[in-house]
């Protein structure tokens, strides 16, 4: 059983390979990684989110009814009366969802319920979108109208994954507003495959509108 020192190892290494590899068995590997996931600047916390949807994935396979129980934890903790909201609680269930979504479709639409949740915003418009990448079908219902109310709102990380989900969705009724955002002259820091890295809002409304306008390739 890997050690919380040698999770953390694992992550800060980006060594996800030998972290898959530990958690194999290890029934307390979930409570460690969500330990892990408090803090929002240190990429550690956010690798440990998507590492905990990777596991998932693979456990669902064999043992559901335990990663049930880590959902249901999970929702439990972004409850009020828990007295415990982390911020990275809908981007935990949103990989989940993600890499196990017919075993977990009816939390789907759970995270889109969050959204009014300044502390959860984020992380469910950044759910809806990777979600949306395996299974937009999960969302197209619940979604769409969430989507809408955030492609101008002042927070640029918001609006970012506001454009990304509208894209992945392919929600046509929100080009016009897309369009609007290629003017947009806002950067942010956003994870993205394993790091952080800097987004320009106008370069994302760019590459949503050509989707929405059907211009793939």
């Amino acid at each position: 059983m890997a050690s919380r020192h040698e999770v953390i190892a694992y992550l800060a290494s980006n060594d996800f390979g030998r972290l898959l590899e530990v958690s194999q068995g290890n029934r307390g590997i979930f409570r460690v990684l969500v330990s892990l996931t408090y803090d929002m600047e240190d990429v550690v916390s956010w690798r440990a989110v998507e590492a905990i949807g990777l596991i998932a994935g693979e456990r669902a396979r064999t043992d559901p009814a335990s990663v049930r129980v880590l959902v249901q934890r999970i929702l439990w903790m972004m409850r009020e009366e828990s007295g415990n909201n982390p911020w990275s609680a809908p981007g935990i269930l949103g990989e989940i969802v993600r890499n196990s979504p017919d075993e977990f479709c009816d939390i789907a639409p759970i995270i889109v319920s969050f959204h009014d949740e300044e502390i959860f915003r984020r992380g469910v418009l950044r759910a809806i979108a990777r979600i949306s990448e395996v299974r937009p079908d999960l969302l197209l219902q619940c979604a769409s109208p969430v989507i809408g109310q955030y492609l101008k709102h002042p927070d640029a990380i918001t609006r970012y994954y506001a454009l990304l989900a509208a894209g992945r969705l392919t929600l046509r009724e929100f080009l016009p507003s897309a369009e609007a955002l290629r003017s947009d002259q806002a950067e942010t820091t956003i994870y993205h495959n394993r790091n952080f890295v800097t987004v320009k809002l106008e370069n994302a409304a760019e590459e949503t509108v050509i989707i929405l306008r059907g211009e793939v390739k």
